[in-house]
């Protein structure tokens, strides 16, 4: 049976300001309304970063904890909160891996290029992904090349990883020029992948909604948002998050699958109930 569609929504990343977009959520207050809005229009989730007083990417939990209940508060349980573990080149692996200690989300979001950069450097890291198993947190894996996804392939086939269907997102243009994105790029990352590895897709610049509906045609999913693009399907400046989680969902209502409830984004990536 076809799985639905998730569509996630990546709402402000850990750098852009208002300066590049004056709706561009940062408050605990802000990120609430934003996952409200995203998930009237069809997000079944929310991937999260948090600033600092200064406005600054954080990954102190007591930063964090505002925001997750605030967006918890607004949207109830009809939306997965993901919390992110990006270093952004300010916070050890060490430092990531207490971060998610502490709060115990019901999903997070981890680059295997941060957190085990190399092969044989992995030990820590095991431990930590048995531990989130055993805590029943689900993991979404961040992968930006081939290159990655054969790292992150061994690392599953030696038993680091342990999932029978792990989660990975795909991002693309990362190393592009000027991070525009090709959704030519998805077939041959897609072909990488392990069977029965569960697939999102993010992407920069105007053709991110292009690449979002090839996504939805191979058989993907969606992670759509201020974080990585500002510009709409006709290279304009997007209104909000939430005009971009809409593009995105009415392909995905079109299509045969369907657009994925949080229910059923929750039992497709794993997450507790």
């Amino acid at each position: 049976m076809p799985k639905p569609i998730i569509i996630a929504v990546a709402p402000n990343g850990a750098r852009k300001t208002k300066a590049d977009h004056p709706k561009l959520p940062i408050s605990p207050e802000e990120l609430a309304l934003t996952a409200r809005a995203c998930q009237e229009a069809g997000a079944a989730m929310i991937h999260l970063h948090v600033r600092d007083a200064q406005d600054q990417h954080s990954l102190n939990p007591g930063h964090y904890r505002p925001a997750i209940a605030k967006v918890r508060a607004e949207v109830g349980e009809e939306m997965i909160i993901q919390i992110t573990t990006e270093a952004v080149g300010k916070y050890k692996p060490s430092e990531q891996i207490d971060c998610v200690k502490q709060l115990k989300p019901e999903a997070v979001s981890i680059a295997i290029a941060e957190l085990i950069p190399t092969e044989g450097n992995d030990l820590e890291a095991a431990r930590f992904f048995e531990w989130l198993h055993q805590n029943q947190i689900a993991p979404q894996y961040i992968l930006y090349s081939e290159a990655d996804i054969e790292h992150f392939t061994k690392l599953v086939q030696r038993g680091v990883i342990h999932s029978d269907n792990p989660s990975v997102l795909l991002v693309l243009g990362k190393y592009s020029e000027n991070q525009q994105s090709d959704p030519k790029e998805i077939a041959s990352l897609i072909e990488a992948l392990q069977p029965q590895t569960h697939w999102s897709v993010c992407a920069f610049g105007q053709s991110e909604s292009e690449c979002m509906a090839r996504a939805i045609d191979l058989g993907g999913h969606c992670r759509i948002g201020f974080e990585n693009n500002l510009l709409n399907e006709h290279g304009d400046m997007a209104i909000d998050n939430a005009n971009q989680v809409e593009f995105s969902a009415s392909k995905a209502r079109l299509n045969t699958r369907g657009l994925a409830s949080a229910s059923e984004a929750r039992l497709l990536m794993g997450v507790r109930c």
